[in-house]
């Protein structure tokens, strides 16, 4: 995929010959590779889900939801394998355009899919019973159950009482149906994107005759994913990762270190700093509380710094790079909206925001610094030092140049210019010579898992945001929302509250897969730009990779500096008070981030 969309651009741009066929290959190839990276993920246990109750659990009880929530994934997989074969049968006449290759044959990978998540949850169920931490008894007992529901379901079906809520309310049962069925699997556990099919399906039943509705949902689930546009997010995951490897952290430490080491608390500036150019590159908060975290921690101990500050300096400013582009979450956004905030316009809207929320933390760590009487380092600067430091970061940052400033000038799409930074990243890994052909294997299989992830939990979202204006369900809580007011920033507010809440229990991508659809359409109704809810929403969704109970970034910064979560979330807390301070003002002023897209004219 990376050599064909980097042929695309040589062909389109060197040639005035851009490829139909390259881009119909990119296609198709991305849909495979979101379907079948989905399918790996489910063989490596490694899909997202919500473990709150996992974890409150005793062992053996434990164990038992895990059975079930096994037994629920065989029943999607077997669902999807039944809808792929219906699509393959459906689709097999229908050709291609430029492939001129079989509908059914491409749709086959759901059926492939489908039977490898069966298989894939077999061997669980297996080895929860060799394991004996589970027992036939407890299989039986959850197959007796899940009949229970489908017959009571069924019985329920039948009743004029059903006909009534379907005839008669229908917007607020489907509003019940679609909510209660999410809510109830996050919270026992279940795979979000396995929730989030299960709880369209059950809001398509109720309009969708159920002879059809499986075939409906194979093909909602394949064309989720049949958009050009989303290339951008697998090549630029790539790029970061072929960066992650590259060695660049030291480089831009060195090079961040110019800049903070004559404010108090030098090494938790120069933390942010650095913090804010990988994250830049990497466009992963993950990622840059990794590295940078990883070289900082060791200088921090030895220079006697707090580590629970420094701990939470690192975990809060990491996140910047969701926000500062390229951003892969800007990416999910804009393909969510279909377009109505371009991927250039949200990644120009980013930068102010995201260096608002690295100035917080900057903030707040100087007052750290003071009170703590941290010596600042009044060494004088030398021409050689910050030529040789400059030298050193400049090809890293020089990514961002090309890259950014090449798809802002019109020089190729975002989509193409993922493929460019693919090549740059490629070529810069290779002559850092950080880069073997054992590396790449791993970085490719790790890519397609990460973004296997995220692609199956956009195609399932497609299908429960289908399932949803089927039913007229935005309307209804877009009624709902402006019945307690219509002034615009009054609902702002309210959204941000309850994304600043869903944060806390919710990863950002399966959060913005589900809210995204739902506020979206009231905030258009009451004139917000599109551009700026997207940047309001990343900001707010990026702080919750930072709070427990499934914040990613603290808890990886945590294992890097080997400081208790417990410590750190005290010196966390001011900072998010100023960050949520810069939230507000983001909200409540357009202007800083729609700025920068309209000097641009876009």
């Amino acid at each position: 995929m990376a050599i064909l969309i980097s042929y695309q651009v040589i062909a389109r741009y060197f040639f005035n010959a851009p490829s139909s066929l390259s881009v119909e290959m990119l296609r198709f190839s991305l849909i495979w590779l979101g379907v079948l990276g989905s399918a790996y993920c489910f063989m490596l246990n490694k899909h997202l889900n919500l473990p709150l109750l996992v974890d409150a659990l005793k062992p053996k009880n434990r164990d038992r939801l895990k059975l079930f929530n096994a037994s629920l994934t065989l029943l999607f997989g077997a669902l999807l394998a039944w809808g792929g074969f219906n699509s393959i049968l459906a689709n097999a006449l229908t050709r291609t355009p430029m492939l001129h290759l079989s509908m059914g044959t491409l749709q086959s990978v759901l059926l492939i899919a489908g039977v490898l998540i069966c298989i894939s949850q077999l061997l669980l169920i297996y080895t929860l019973f060799k394991q004996g931490s589970s027992k036939i008894i407890d299989l039986i007992g959850m197959v007796v159950l899940l009949s229970l529901v489908l017959y009571l379901a069924s019985l329920f079906r039948a009743s004029e009482t059903y006909m009534f809520w379907v005839d008669e309310h229908l917007e607020l049962f489907s509003t019940v149906v679609l909510f209660g069925t999410l809510f109830a699997l996050l919270f026992l556990g279940t795979s979000i994107a396995v929730g989030l099919a299960f709880s369209g399906i059950l809001t398509l039943s109720l309009q969708v005759d159920i002879s059809v509705l499986f075939s409906t949902m194979g093909e909602k689930l394949f064309s989720g994913l049949d958009s050009f546009g989303f290339l951008a997010l697998p090549f630029f995951v790539l790029a970061g990762n072929i960066m992650n490897q590259a060695g660049i952290a030291r480089r831009l430490i060195d090079f961040a270190m110019l800049f903070g080491r004559r404010i108090p608390g030098s090494l938790w500036q120069t933390n942010t700093l650095a913090n804010m150019l990988f994250g830049s590159l990497s466009g992963s908060g993950i990622a840059a509380a990794t590295a940078i975290g990883g070289i900082v921690s060791p200088i921090a101990k030895e220079e006697k710094y707090d580590m629970a500050i420094t701990t939470a300096v690192n975990a809060a400013s990491a996140p910047c790079g969701m926000l500062i582009p390229p951003s892969g979450a800007l990416i999910v956004y804009s393909l969510i909206t279909g377009g109505s905030a371009s991927i250039v316009a949200l990644f120009l809207a980013g930068y102010v925001p995201g260096m608002i929320m690295g100035v917080s933390v900057m903030a707040v760590a100087y007052i750290y610094a003071k009170n703590r009487n941290y010596s600042v380092d009044k060494s004088p600067f030398r021409m050689s030092e910050m030529a040789r430091s400059f030298a050193m970061a400049a090809p890293s940052l020089l990514l961002v140049v090309v890259v950014i400033g090449g798809i802002i000038f019109g020089v190729f799409t975002a989509t193409e210019g993922s493929g460019i930074a693919v090549f740059y990243s490629l070529v810069l890994a290779l002559v850092y010579r950080r880069l073997t052909p054992q590396v790449l294997y791993k970085v490719l299989l790790d890519t397609a898992a990460a973004t296997g992830v995220i692609l199956f939990l956009i195609a399932c979202s497609n299908l429960m945001s289908w399932s949803m204006t089927f039913a007229s369900i935005p309307d209804t809580i877009g009624e709902f929302l402006t019945s307690l007011s219509n002034n615009k920033y009054v609902i702002l507010l309210l959204i941000n509250i309850t994304l600043l809440v869903i944060g806390v229990f919710m990863d950002m991508a399966p959060a913005q897969l589900i809210f995204t659809p739902i506020f979206f359409p009231v905030v258009m109704e009451l004139g917000v730009d599109p551009v700026h809810f997207g940047i309001i929403m990343v900001y707010n969704l990026s702080m919750g990779v930072v709070t427990p109970p499934v914040g990613t970034v603290l808890f990886v910064s945590c294992s890097v500096s080997g400081e208790k979560i417990t410590k750190v979330i005290r010196p966390l807390l001011p900072i998010f008070s100023v960050q949520i301070a810069g939230l507000l003002l983001i909200t409540f002023i357009p202007a800083l981030s729609l700025t920068l897209p309209r000097l641009f004219g876009v």
